[in-house]
C-alpha cells in the first residue's frame, strides 16, 4: 500500500483488476482511466476502461454509472501518479461508495501482461478478402500467444458451448452492437464464427460504428469446433 499522504487507502493489484478487464465485462463494475485521452489513453489502456481524465472529471462525470454502489476501479500512470487518487476523491463527493485504486496503473498492467500488442498487430498477415486474417497466422496466435489478441466468437451461446477456440469470448452477433464500446483498443480484435458470415458481419459493424479501431479482423473460413478445444479449419468456398 502506498504511504504517501495523497494516496487513496484501498489499493488493488493486477489479479484483482484482471478479473474485470475482459469482454464482455462483468456487470456492476467500471474501470476508469484517469489519464489524458491524448497521448495516453489513445495509445493504450486496460481493456474495457472508460476514459475520464482527472482534468475533465466534472465535464465527463456522466460517463460514470448511475448506480452509486457500482464498483469503480481507477488507475493512471503508476505509483508516482496522483490522477487516479484525486479522481477517487471527486467520486466520493458525488456519492460513490465502492471505490478502488489500481496504483500500479497502466505501466504495471503492461508489465504484468507481458504482451507487445502493437508488435503483434504489425505481424498479422491479412487474408484474401478485405478485413480477413490469414488462417495460419490466426492458428499460430491461438496456439502460442492467445493473450496477444482479443478473440471474439460471434456465434450463438449454444454453439459456443459445444466447442470454441481457446481463449475466445462469446459475444453473439445479435448482442455485439451494445457491447462495442467495451472493445479494447490496445490489442488486435479477431471475430470468428463457423463459416465467415457472422464474423464478417461483425467486422463491418465495427467499421461502421467504431471506425477508430484499426486492428480488427475476421476469420473467413469454415470451422468445425469440438468440446475438447480442438478444431478443423478449411477455406470458405
Amino acid at each position: 500500500m502506498l504511504s504517501s499522504d495523497w494516496a487513496f487507502h484501498d489499493i488493488v493489484d493486477v489479479p484483482f483488476v484482471r478479473q474485470y478487464a475482459k469482454v464482455p465485462q462483468p456487470e456492476g463494475v467500471t474501470i476508469i482511466d484517469a489519464r489524458p485521452y491524448k497521448p495516453k489513453y489513445v495509445n493504450g489502456h486496460i481493456p474495457t476502461a472508460v476514459n475520464i481524465p482527472y482534468t475533465q472529471f466534472d465535464k465527463l462525470k456522466d460517463r460514470l454509472p448511475r448506480d452509486k454502489n457500482t464498483l469503480l476501479i481507477f488507475y493512471c500512470g503508476g505509483y508516482h501518479c496522483k490522477l487516479s487518487h484525486k479522481s477517487v476523491q471527486r467520486a466520493i463527493k458525488l456519492g460513490y461508495t465502492n471505490l478502488k485504486v489500481f496504483a500500479a496503473g497502466y505501466p504495471g498492467w503492461k508489465k504484468y501482461t507481458g504482451h507487445s500488442n502493437m508488435a503483434v498487430a504489425r505481424e498479422i498477415k491479412k487474408g484474401d478478402s478485405e478485413g480477413s486474417i490469414d488462417i495460419a497466422t490466426l492458428t499460430g496466435l491461438i496456439e502460442k500467444d492467445p493473450g496477444s489478441i482479443m478473440l471474439i466468437d460471434v456465434r450463438d451461446a449454444d454453439e459456443y458451448a459445444r466447442g470454441h477456440f481457446k481463449g475466445a469470448v462469446n459475444i453473439p452477433v445479435d448482442d455485439l452492437e451494445k457491447k462495442l464500446k467495451s472493445l479494447p483498443t490496445e490489442k488486435p480484435i479477431v471475430f470468428v464464427c463457423s463459416t465467415g458470415a457472422r464474423s464478417g458481419e461483425s467486422y463491418y459493424m465495427v467499421q461502421d460504428l467504431r471506425p477508430e479501431l484499426k486492428k480488427v479482423y475476421y476469420l473467413e473460413a469454415e470451422v468445425t469446433y469440438k468440446k475438447d478445444g480442438s478444431y478443423k479449419i478449411k477455406k470458405s468456398r
